[in-house]
């Protein structure tokens, strides 16, 4: 009996399969590896044996051309790990528990990725396994962490610290958009209509004013210069902001320019604030929760600077793992940067004096949490009414400015 089944990682080209696997059953399928004979390799890694491999004609997909808008997001994996963790407990065999959870997820792309994993899993490949295979969606602390749990056997209690982890990770996230958007979303659309109005209503409305020949006020004459001015070097002006927007896209490909963009970022005043206590409480409760897990502190530090997401952040992690390496423990190269607070290097201290390092930092990402959720609401008490303040003043500087000698021409006119 032929089983159909597909294996896709991340890159390559397609190749359609037929291989036999452990149980001597045909297996059909297409799988992605740079060449035929990594295609052929893949395969034998995952205890299949090859029949005949073939090329498949290249076709892009959807999530091939639109990543951004099919990737799988932290909240996602999260969701995955408390059903798996429950369907294990209820004592469904994992296998079972993967096709359950693969038929009701909505994200084709993560679907996708299940259904790779399921196959590789009836392959004989371990769990940890599978998932190292779609970096994408699992990270490579989780694949470690899953990799413990799966040989010391507590795999539903892990599943669930990480799911616990993740959503308190997107949970922060979710609030400083949330701060955000809106201000953001008022700032734009009072930007559209101004620009509607220079270019379109008012040109119109300071013509009849000049023909009128009459002293205009000057709110209106300052109007009038600024409108002037954006009709006559628009394509000058939409240069330069598509110049500003490429060079900042350009910035952020580059490591020295994500590197200076991040620095200015924590530099600013309340979001930079916001966004180091963030990632302080993120990278804090990663290594609770992996120490809880059972993975050795030097193992975690191997893995977490690339967890963080600002570039400056990371460096000091890096150098706070070297420091690590060296035999210097946790707490005495934390002292000597800047980045970590004093909190966080007297928590860590008395978690390695005491040797309760793990609940230490639990509570040190409690608070780093707490505040976090703190300034974003502070931020968004500063930063909306600041938005909506602008938007009305430019506003009604403009009305102001038009309906002033608007008054003056019909008074004339009496």
């Amino acid at each position: 009996m032929a089983v159909q089944t597909t294996a896709t990682p991340a890159k390559g080209n397609s190749y359609r399969f037929v291989a036999v696997n452990a149980q001597n059953e045909l297996v059909k399928g297409q799988v992605k590896a740079p060449s035929e004979a990594s295609a052929g390799q893949l395969l034998v890694e995952r205890g299949l044996r090859p029949v005949e491999l073939q090329a498949k004609p290249a076709r892009l997909s959807l999530e091939e051309a639109f990543p951004s808008l099919f990737r799988v997001r932290p909240r996602e994996v999260s969701t995955f790990s408390q059903q798996l963790a429950t369907l294990i407990d209820s004592g469904l065999p994992m296998l079972r528990s993967l096709e359950l959870i693969h038929h009701r997820t909505s994200n084709r792309a993560f679907r996708k990725i299940l259904g790779a994993v399921i196959d590789d899993l009836r392959a004989g490949s371990s769990l940890s396994q599978c998932f190292g295979r779609h970096p994408e969606a699992f990270s490579p602390i989780y694949c470690r962490t899953i990799a413990l749990a799966e040989r010391t056997g507590n795999l539903q209690t892990i599943l669930r610290q990480m799911s616990d982890y993740q959503q308190k990770q997107g949970t922060a996230t979710k609030q400083l958009k949330g701060a955000l958007t809106y201000p953001a979303i008022v700032l734009v659309v009072g930007i559209i209509v101004v620009i509607v109005l220079m270019t379109t209503a008012l040109p119109s409305m300071i013509e009849m004013f000049e023909q009128a020949e009459m002293d205009l006020p000057l709110p209106t004459r300052i109007l009038i210069a600024v409108t002037d001015f954006v009709n006559a070097q628009k394509t000058y002006l939409l240069g330069v902001a598509g110049a500003m927007v490429a060079l900042v896209i350009f910035l952020t490909k580059r490591p020295a320019g994500r590197m200076w963009l991040d620095r200015f970022l924590l530099s600013v005043p309340l979001l930079g604030s916001v966004v180091h206590s963030a990632e302080i409480g993120h990278v804090s409760r990663k290594i609770s929760s992996l120490l809880g897990a059972g993975l050795p502190l030097q193992e975690i530090m191997q893995t977490i600077p690339s967890t963080a997401d600002n570039l400056v952040i990371r460096r000091s992690l890096s150098r706070l793992k070297d420091a690590l390496i060296r035999g210097q423990g946790l707490s005495e190269p934390m002292a000597h940067d800047r980045v970590f607070p004093p909190l966080l290097t007297q928590m860590a201290m008395v978690g390695e004096e005491s040797n309760t390092l793990q609940s230490s930092l639990a509570v040190a990402a409690d608070f780093y949490e707490t505040e976090s959720a703190d300034k974003v609401a502070a931020l968004a008490r500063v930063v909306q009414p600041l938005a909506i303040m602008s938007v009305a003043l430019l506003v009604g500087f403009m009305a102001i400015a038009v309906i002033m000698p608007m008054y003056t021409l019909t008074g004339s006119l009496q």
